[in-house]
């Protein structure tokens, strides 16, 4: 049978029936390819950072195949521990690869890794190729980007009730027990072996002195990636303002760092490409590069 009858050989994009909120940019393949590596070095530095006897009690490492790189965790079903984060991204995939990927994590008992794939992943029929596995379109991320742009003096997203502060050794176990509790994870060690590590930059936003919301940033070669947000805007929590308010933050200080890439997501996209996470973001300046499609197995209870 075809694989090509299995999937559309076009990108995946949430169709557009109006002006969306926030810019769209058809980025070229390098651009592509640097959105993307200002992720993976951010995980690689992130799994070096991990504390042995954590790694060891939880399965965790990291693997590198040339620049292809994936994760495993044993005991943490979380999708970022075991996925192929570029797959076709520096290079074309081959279906040998792919094969040896999934018998990883296999013998690794992983029920349900992950693959990301882009309009600029190689090749296109890489889709077909993962659902002629049985691996199927699970969800996906609205890939954002801004340059080095500066933003406007005053504040964005003003607020008295809120105030951001970065995380200090002090705050460290604060910061990182807010995480946990949001995730249901036991990652607090990790995290914390982030503070104070070089590139990594880490923000709680609080109010009444309680904290709210949180946001990292990691810096390398110019690239700043965005993530380890909690609670989540329009997944975890109804709000986006207090991301928000953490996202300029994290401009403003990248920017002062010389970050001349920067890079997120939007994680709860929406067909029509409107509403407020893209508002937001469209005010610090990014702009969409491309919808990031992530496939895995469905659930062992699903129908």
């Amino acid at each position: 049978m075809s694989t090509a009858a299995l999937s559309e050989l076009q990108p995946v994009v949430p169709p557009v029936s109006h002006h969306p909120e926030i810019g769209i940019e058809e980025v070229s393949r390098d651009l592509s390819r640097a959105i993307e590596r200002a992720e993976v070095n951010a995980w690689l530095d992130l799994y070096d950072a991990a504390p042995t006897e954590f790694a060891a009690r939880h399965g965790l490492s990291l693997a590198r195949d040339g620049d292809l790189v994936w994760t495993t965790c044993a005991t943490i079903p979380f999708i970022h521990f075991n996925c192929v984060k570029n797959i076709g991204v520096d290079g074309p995939a081959t279906e040998a690869q792919l094969d040896s990927l999934l018998a990883h994590y296999r013998a690794a008992g992983i029920l349900r890794p992950w693959f990301c794939t882009s309009p600029h992943t190689e090749p296109s029929r890489l889709r077909c190729w993962l659902e002629a596995r049985g691996l199927q379109h699970q969800s996906g991320w609205e890939r954002i980007f801004r340059d080095a742009t500066p933003l406007p003096a005053e504040p964005l997203f003003p607020a008295d009730d809120l105030s951001v502060e970065e995380v200090t050794s002090k705050t460290a176990p604060e910061w990182a027990s807010f995480i946990d509790a949001k995730y249901r994870l036991p990652t607090s060690p990790w995290l914390m072996a982030l503070v104070g590590r070089e590139g990594w930059r880490h923000y709680m936003l609080k109010r009444d002195g309680a904290v709210a919301a949180v946001r990292s940033m990691f810096i390398s070669d110019g690239a700043a990636w965005s993530g380890i947000d909690a609670p989540v805007p329009g997944i975890m929590a109804p709000s986006f303002d207090l991301d928000a308010m953490l996202g300029e933050r994290l401009v403003r200080d990248g920017i002062a760092a010389g970050a001349r890439l920067f890079v997120a997501d939007i994680e709860a996209p929406r067909p029509e490409r409107d509403g407020p996470a893209y508002r937001n973001y469209a005010r610090l300046g990014f702009k969409i590069a491309y919808l990031r499609s992530h496939y895995s197995y469905l659930p062992a209870h699903s129908s």
